[in-house]
């Protein structure tokens, strides 16, 4: 899950969902939830050697029963805009990139939780950890990375933002990172995830295996999109900001083969954006020629 960085020279980094270890480590309470989370942690065991094999002690409240993957209420409901605007906050400093976040993350969770509750799940906002010049310590334990989802918890490295040159580019950056990154609470709160790794564990082969991946993290990107969608006129985005938006793909490379090219991961972001809503982010059903 390698590609570069369109706003430094710093190099490639691991953007990490951080997806196995999403439920680990939960306390074993005699409900559904703690029973969901601790059949993720067995299935974790029969994933790749790539993939960490450390526990979270930050514990996520996993929908009673995991969704499937194509026919998810999610999908048959709507976003509402929350009438955000873009935090007006220069990244100059951890504070401020921080603070940035942390405003972002508001609106998200106002935008997302109504949407969730009426699919029939459960909301729980993600914590936020920001961190400055390191890979952000956590369960996941992955280096090099400028920030990744874990235990429902979504962490970043302020590095990025903070010596960013262009700050056009930086500004669709950040709003697509943190909108990714919540795309994977998202996935996680509607049993997504669950049902992600029931399907790994049965698929045979590398390059299917990847596919399934890329179905996650494109959707993700799809999430991303839906809410910047949702609330385009009040934050606000422009023509101008979406034509640096749909440029910043270009800039994004996918050696790894999990998280999808940038030409799809394009695709997805401003289909989620076009539609303003989770209804056109069923990566379960698309074509393998849109997952690339």
């Amino acid at each position: 899950m390698v590609y570069s960085h369109p706003v430094n020279t710093r190099g490639a980094v691991a953007l990490c969902a951080a997806l196995v270890l999403l439920l680990a480590g939960c306390a074993r309470q005699q409900t559904a939830e703690s029973q969901a989370a601790d059949e993720v942690a067995k299935l974790r065991s029969g994933l790749a050697s790539t993939v960490p094999s450390t526990e979270s002690t930050a514990p996520l409240a996993a929908p009673s029963e995991p969704a499937a993957l194509a026919s998810n209420p999610i999908y048959r409901v709507k976003l509402t805009s929350p009438r955000c605007a873009e935090p007006q906050v220069e990244p100059t400093s951890l504070t401020n990139v921080r603070t940035y976040y942390t405003q972002f993350v508001a609106c998200l969770n106002a935008a997302w939780a109504p949407a969730i509750r009426t699919a029939g799940f459960t909301f729980t906002p993600p914590k936020l950890v920001v961190v400055l010049g390191q890979s952000p310590s956590s369960p996941c334990n992955f280096a090099d990375t400028e920030a990744y989802y874990c235990g429902g918890t979504i962490y970043i490295d302020a590095e990025y933002d903070i010596t960013a040159e262009d700050p056009d580019v930086n500004r669709a950056w950040m709003a697509f990172l943190i909108a990714h990154e919540y795309g994977h609470h998202v996935q996680a709160l509607t049993g997504i995830l669950i049902a992600h790794y029931r399907l790994g564990e049965k698929l045979n082969g590398v390059d299917v295996q990847l596919q399934e991946d890329r179905r996650v993290e494109l959707q993700a990107d799809c999430f991303s999109g839906a809410y910047l969608g949702a609330d385009r006129a009040t934050i606000p985005i422009d023509d101008e900001w979406l034509e640096v938006w749909a440029d910043l793909y270009s800039t994004l490379s996918d050696p790894a083969n999990d998280h999808g090219s940038g030409e799809h991961r394009r695709h997805w972001s401003l289909t989620g954006f076009t539609a303003a809503g989770p209804g056109a982010c069923n990566t379960y059903t698309a074509a393998s020629s849109l997952l690339g």
